[in-house]
């Protein structure tokens, strides 16, 4: 899916930060400040061999339920916009918004809800799975979201006690 910006702050510094993100955040919740150059944890990123993904991006029902909703708002703003011009001589700016924010949200929704159903949603998951696997084979980024009370899955910490930093598979 798209690339979009997530903003926070460092809680080390209080730098505002901005950095570029995929849709669902999923990567490392290991964060670096440019201003400081300390680490922190921001949990609004998912490392999804843990924390699994979003359900919202593996369920098209979610955004269909979404679409026919605002459907829904778009006909009825739009019969009330068709009333106020045909029967009352006027138009409200609001009313007009309503219409087309639902409409462009209507077709967004849609979208998304093929996309996830013909298993292009499955494809770049399985892309961020992989990554996710690949770093959680990193023993100190291991015990790094330990120390930040992760709970890790018994299968990534198979060889943790080497000190190579990597872990060695069984």
């Amino acid at each position: 899916m798209g690339m979009s910006y997530l903003e926070g702050t460092c809680p080390k510094c209080g730098e505002k930060t901005r950095e570029q993100s995929n849709t669902w955040c999923y990567g490392s919740p290991i964060r670096f400040c440019p201003r400081c150059k300390q680490e922190y944890l921001d949990r609004r990123w998912r490392e999804v061999a843990i924390d699994g993904f979003d359900p919202k991006s593996t369920s098209p029902g979610f955004y269909l339920k979404a679409f026919l909703l605002l459907v829904v708002v778009a006909a009825i703003s739009g019969g009330w916009l068709y009333y106020t011009t045909h029967v009352k001589n006027y138009y409200s700016t609001l009313v007009v918004t309503v219409v087309i924010i639902s409409v462009i949200g209507a077709v967004a929704c849609l979208g998304l809800s093929i996309w996830i159903a013909l298993g292009f949603a499955a494809k770049t998951n399985s892309h961020y799975l992989e990554e996710s696997k690949r770093r959680l084979r990193n023993a100190d980024y291991v015990r790094k979201l330990q120390a930040y009370g992760y709970v890790i899955p018994s299968e990534y910490l198979v060889g943790i006690g080497n000190s190579s930093g990597e872990i060695r598979e069984s």
